[in-house]
This record gives C-alpha cells, structure tokens and sequence, in this order.
C-alpha cells in the first residue's frame, strides 16, 4: 500500500468522521410541556439532508412557529444540540396560546461554491416545512416564522411569500455576513453578497416582521437593519436596545419581561 493512497484513505476518513460530529441535527416539534392532541412528532430522529415528513392529526385548529437557528460557520454543517441554538426564552411566551406549537427546523445548509449561497438553500428547507403544514391544514395566517441571526435573516429573506405561506416573522440580531470589523477582511460578504440580498428584501410587495437589533452588536446594529423600517413602515417594527451581550443578547436578555411582552403583543394582534 503506497503512501499516497494512505494520506488520501486518511484524510477521506478524518472529513467524514468530523462531518459527522457536526451532524448532531434534529428536526421537529417541541412541545414545552403542552398536551400532544394532534399527534405532533417531536424531535426524536436525526435530520441527514432530507426534511423530515410532519406527521400531524387536524392542522386546521393549529398555530406553529418555526424556529430556525443561527449560523456559527457557513462551511460545516451546525450542531443544533448546543445551547446558543435554542429557542429564545422570550419566544416561548408564545406558547401559553392556545394550540400553538414550535417547530425547531435544524438546517443541515451549508455556503458551497457560491459566498452565501446557505441562505437561499435554508429557504428551500423552510419552504418545505411550509408545504407540508399547509398540506396538512394549517393556516398560513397561523404559521409564524422566527430566527436568531442567520436564521433570522433567512427568515426575512423569506418574505417573498409572506401571507401566501406564512403570517409573519419574529426575528432577533438577523445577520449572516460577518462582523462590521473584518469588512475589508472578507470584502465580498458585505460589500457584494449582502448589498444583494438587501435587494432582494427590499423588492418585495411586504416585509412584515418583529426584528429585534442590538446596539453592541458586531454584525448588525438597529441602524444597519434600518433600511426595512424606512421601506415598510407600517408592517415593520424594529426595536433597538442595549444589555452589552452584542450579538447573543437574546440568550442573555437584561429586559426579559418587556421583551416578552412585546412579543406576545405583536403576535396577538398579528392573527
């Protein structure tokens, strides 16, 4: 056995078994203790590429909330098991509605050839999960759509279909270029592919959406999410405030109960 055959066993061996630690994906409902009437299925399998079937009895009397997750690489696959990829505490106010449930979408996208091209992929993947809730008898007007950082910008990225496929979106430090910091770094992910999709956002009939932005943020600050606000003022809210956590305030909200409360407002006046 020659020597380059072993480097080249090897290295397949090491980007298969590191592409499977990465790959610790589920997909699915979670209940948080509410009673499961409707036969919802929980995340209880492993999510490998293929959008898992939803399994649900009587979607008609439902309202769920899909729930996509930050980006911590764009090239490797995200490990949904780790903390900062749970749901925000204060989404989960949301729950005490009545049959109202969340659907944690585990994206298995990654950026391929094209820089920021996992954005458009997650689309696809959210696009599926709206297909098949409405299959099963939800109401659009009672699908939500929610998201932290690059989860959150796919997510108003999303607003091509907004009121056809969904009501609306709640979104906290929407983000997927970078930090302002490493512009000249990586020029290409803010001052090509962002502006692009900023475009892409803005040409659409409606954005509505709840986007929480913060000051200390080393992505995107209030004022660089502004740009929604100015171009739908009336189906935009956008709330800007401080607790010095930057980017991971929504894990580590300071104005928790307001916050809450903002949110349980915007979503009972939304339906």
């Amino acid at each position: 056995m020659n020597m380059k055959f072993l480097l080249v066993f090897f290295w397949s061996l090491f980007l298969c078994l590191n592409a499977h630690a990465g790959n610790k994906n589920f997909s699915g409902f979670i209940l948080f203790g509410s009673p499961n009437t409707n036969n919802l299925e929980p995340i209880s399998q492993k999510y490998k590429g293929k959008t898992p079937k939803i399994n649900l009895d009587n979607g008609s009397d439902l309202t769920i909330i899909i729930y996509s997750h930050g980006t911590t690489r764009p090239q490797k696959k995200e490990n949904c098991t780790k903390s900062y990829n749970q749901i925000p505490k204060s989404l989960k106010i949301l729950t005490k509605a009545e049959n109202t449930y969340f659907y944690y979408l585990c994206s298995t996208a990654i950026d391929g050839g094209t820089t920021g091209s996992y954005i458009y992929k997650r689309k696809k993947e959210i696009n599926k999960i709206l297909d098949q809730l409405i299959e099963k008898g939800v109401n659009p007007q009672n699908i939500f759509l929610t998201g932290f950082s690059a989860g959150g910008w796919t997510s108003l990225m999303m607003m091509d279909e907004v009121e056809k496929k969904f009501n609306s979106a709640i979104v906290f430090a929407p983000a997927f270029a970078g930090r302002r910091s490493e512009t000249n770094k990586y020029p290409h992910w803010r001052k090509v592919e962002r502006p692009r999709q900023v475009k892409k956002m803005t040409e659409v009939k409606a954005v509505k959406a709840l986007i929480f932005a913060y000051e200390d943020d080393a992505f995107n600050r209030p004022e660089e999410l502004n740009f929604l606000k100015e171009k739908y003022p009336d189906t935009v809210d956008l709330v800007g405030y401080k607790c010095g956590k930057g980017h991971n305030t929504a894990h580590n909200d300071c104005k928790l109960s307001k916050t809450k409360k903002i949110i349980e407002n915007y979503f009972q006046n939304s339906k």
